[in-house]
């Protein structure tokens, strides 16, 4: 097994413009830039709007229930 020489000299220090210092992908910035997606606030203005149309009519119609249960009786 060949042997290699050790080098006892300091490595060069990076000079500070050289290149950007990439910041590890945290979670929260992973769940603000999902956030942040223009498909993805479509998609919850689509949601937020059917949840508030579904809850109008269920209160509005408290026994709609009790009505099509009424109406399976007969046949």
């Amino acid at each position: 097994m060949p042997q290699f020489r050790m080098l006892r000299e300091l490595q060069p220090l990076p000079q500070p413009g050289a290149r950007p210092i990439a910041v590890g992908a945290t979670p929260w910035r992973r769940l603000g830039a999902a956030m942040a997606d223009p498909q993805f606030v479509a998609v919850a203005a689509f949601c937020a709007i059917g949840l508030l149309i579904t809850m109008n009519v269920i209160l509005r119609f408290p026994d709609f229930g009790a009505t099509l249960a009424q109406f399976q009786q007969f046949p």
